[in-house]
């Protein structure tokens, strides 16, 4: 397995992160094996969002991980925030804050490698964000801060307030998902 730079953070992390979407749908003993799977070909980046299976996903991973030897820190785990699934997006203090909260009793952790606010925010305050971020870090809850799907521009804006570094950008990419192609092959274009 490959390993680049998450961000400018000095930690190592494989290029592809391990999806947790969709084990919801598996049991303890299916999801152990998974995991052991992936960490065996050094794949030991765990990425999940609070709203995968309704916080499922992050549960069954935890529940899983108690039966098997491994260790909490041999692992990256990400997860995800701010969407309130066929509402809104919600980059609002108190609601980053009690996302944060319900992932790590979800994952059973006391902290995260990585949080990322999932999706754009049209109506973000980055003043909001800003003071989420600098409780969730203070706090140690939260070890390192990124977006996904984000523009450069959206990045731009809620830098102007974050005092830690976005690190990443996770966009989403696939057969039937090539905006990013798109977009890079029709901007600056008069």
């Amino acid at each position: 397995m490959y390993n680049i730079e998450f961000g400018k953070s000095g930690m190592q992390v494989p290029t592809v992160a391990v999806g947790c979407m969709r084990i919801s749908g598996m049991n303890e003993k299916e999801v152990s094996a998974f995991v052991e799977t992936a960490l065996e070909n050094g794949a030991n980046f765990f990425d999940h969002a609070d709203i995968y299976g309704g916080g499922e996903c992050e549960r069954v991973f935890s529940e899983a991980l108690k039966h098997t030897a491994i260790r909490r820190e041999d692992m990256w785990i990400q997860s995800k925030c701010a969407i309130v699934p066929g509402v809104m997006y919600d980059f609002s203090k108190e609601h980053i804050l009690a996302s944060v909260d319900g992932i790590l009793k979800r994952l059973d952790t006391p902290y995260l490698d990585s949080l990322l606010l999932h999706r754009p925010d049209a109506l973000m305050e980055p003043e909001e964000v800003a003071a989420a971020f600098d409780i969730l870090e203070s706090s140690g809850k939260v070890r390192h801060f990124g977006v996904s799907n984000h523009t450069p521009g959206q990045i731009l804006l809620l830098e102007t307030c974050v005092d830690q570094p976005i690190e990443a950008n996770q966009l989403q990419f696939g057969l039937g998902h090539t905006g990013i192609l798109r977009s890079g092959m029709e901007c600056n274009m008069e």
